[in-house]
């Protein structure tokens, strides 16, 4: 089934679409910008397993940026300010106040500033195919807005792009058809343009959020060091080194890399124990929130908690506020009661 859109509205009056599935912890997908359009895209049997698998522990929200899909055509600007503002808008839609962010290639940079820019919101973070400098992926410009050539280097960059993100398929016209009702040639080169002049390397050592590099060092078509690099410039983060050849996580094994996001987010299901584990109201607790809860019972303030995990205060909070909703309880005094009077402290 087709996403349900709603709308938001920018600080400079754009018109966002946008879209939630699934419900748990709450992960919001920035687009592979210009190649976004939330409808079309769900006909893509690859791009629509990647969101659905996703959506089965998470609640995932997706959006069209500006100049692309279902969002304000009119209003092609893709410099980094006007791709923050769209992430704005649609955060306050949402009413989300902490959650996951992922940018998927030239969004990257895009997730990688607002995690900077908002500490108190991004949890964490997950990038697949990402750089810090587009001077790094698009070595020279891209072509004038002359209607000819203009033109043969669109049906150029469809064919090259719809080979890849298809995986080498024989068929790649499903695909073409996609990139087409996404965005307009002009706009799809002004939003690569624009990427061309990203360059988000002074934030990255303020990027606080724990963070995964998603990377298929393989894959066709990418530079093979741009991951590894990007992992080992922001404090802390993981990078996960995935098989395949496909640059794009709709193609080849779209299992693997939604299990390694699971994982990261520590939403993957939980084995059953001896006693069937705890179970909740609205879901099984997973191994790492069951801890967190015995820890709470015994009167461990939150840096406690985290310090006999070693994880961070910000994993701890998640956990707590993901584990909450499962048991029904709204606050530490309900949730110490719940785990007591159950045997579970």
């Amino acid at each position: 089934m087709t996403p349900s859109i709603r709308y938001a509205t920018t600080q400079d009056g754009v018109s966002i679409a946008l879209a939630t599935l699934g419900e748990g912890v709450p992960l919001l997908c920035l687009p592979p910008l210009p190649f976004s359009h939330i409808e079309a895209g769900w006909r893509l049997e690859g791009q629509r397993a990647w969101y659905e698998g996703l959506a089965r522990r998470l609640q995932v929200a997706l959006y069209d940026v500006r100049g692309t899909g279902l969002s304000d055509r009119a209003r092609a600007e893709f410099d980094l300010e006007a791709m923050l503002r769209d992430v704005e808008a649609v955060v306050a839609r949402l009413g989300w106040e902490r959650f996951a962010v992922c940018g998927l290639f030239n969004s990257a940079p895009v997730a990688i500033a607002y995690a900077a820019r908002h500490p108190e919101a991004v949890s964490d973070l997950l990038l697949w195919g990402g750089f810090a400098r587009g001077a790094d992926v698009y070595l020279m410009p891209m072509p004038a807005n002359a209607e000819a050539s203009l033109e043969g280097a669109w049906l150029v960059l469809l064919n090259s792009a719809a080979h890849l993100w298809s995986d080498g398929a024989r068929d790649a016209a499903p695909l073409g058809e996609f990139f087409r009702a996404a965005v307009e040639p002009a706009a799809a080169f002004a939003a690569f343009s624009a990427a061309r002049e990203y360059d988000v390397s002074a934030l990255l050592p303020r990027v606080a959020a724990r963070t995964l590099v998603l990377h298929r060092p393989h894959a066709r078509g990418q530079r093979a060091d741009l991951g590894p690099a990007l992992a080992a410039a922001i404090p802390g983060a993981e990078l996960a080194l995935l098989e395949g050849e496909a640059p794009s996580p709709f193609a080849g094994d779209v299992s693997a890399s939604v299990a390694a996001i699971e994982a990261f987010l520590e939403v993957a299901a939980a084995p059953r124990d001896g006693g069937g584990g705890l179970v909740a109201g609205e879901g099984r607790l997973t191994p790492r929130e069951a801890e967190v809860l015995r820890l709470l019972a015994r009167g461990m303030a939150n840096k406690e908690i985290a310090g006999a995990l070693d994880v961070s205060v910000h994993t701890v909070e998640r956990h707590l506020t993901n584990l909450y909703p499962k048991i029904g309880c709204r606050s530490r005094t309900e949730a110490t009661a719940y785990a007591i009077t159950r045997g579970f402290a």
